[in-house]
């Protein structure tokens, strides 16, 4: 891997990280409108994952945390899918004539991606990905998660995992057209 590459993969994380830390902060933040939940901004924090909120009570901790998990699963879920499909189905280097010319034709065309531009922007996701199982097995582990939702949003990283494998599989094993 070269620098040029290297560099890509470090501009193509910076949007994964803001959706991840603004996933998980909405998630804390959305049910607080509807709900009698008491926390404070504090250098002194309950989880590793959203630091500077410090929750009073404990039952408060693992509504918000695992409901904020479950919303960063599904938004990651969402994304990262599409990024997947983009990368194995409107690759450049292995779209067929005609169906880029169908694209073209439907004014698509902007959703077919560069090699250069796939591989940089899925490692990216992964990267993101693996540090979000991470952090929620951490929370597992302290007990600050439910285990339903720890076990969905394994299940959905693992699928995230395998789509990246099979992505980059897929460019390797493929000839161009």
């Amino acid at each position: 891997m070269g620098r040029s590459s290297i560099a890509k993969t470090l501009d193509q994380l910076i949007l994964p990280v803001v959706i991840f830390v603004g996933a998980r902060y909405l998630g804390i933040f959305l049910p607080v409108l509807f709900s009698q939940v008491e926390f404070q901004f504090s250098l002194d924090f309950n989880l590793i994952s959203v630091p500077f909120i410090e929750f009073v009570n404990f039952n408060n901790l693992l509504f918000l945390n695992s409901f904020s998990w479950l919303l960063t699963a599904a938004v990651f879920g969402v994304v990262f899918s599409f990024i997947a499909f983009r990368s194995l189905h409107l690759n450049e280097d292995w779209l067929h004539p005609k169906e880029a010319s169908r694209l073209h034709k439907r004014k698509l065309d902007h959703f077919t991606i560069s090699p250069e531009e796939a591989y940089p922007q899925v490692l990216a996701w992964s990267l993101v990905t693996l540090v979000a199982l991470n952090l929620s097995i951490v929370d597992f582990l302290s007990g600050a998660i439910s285990t339903v939702v720890f076990g969905v949003g394994v299940a959905i990283n693992a699928l995230l995992v395998a789509l990246f494998v099979l992505s980059l599989g897929r460019g390797l094993e493929r000839e161009k057209v």
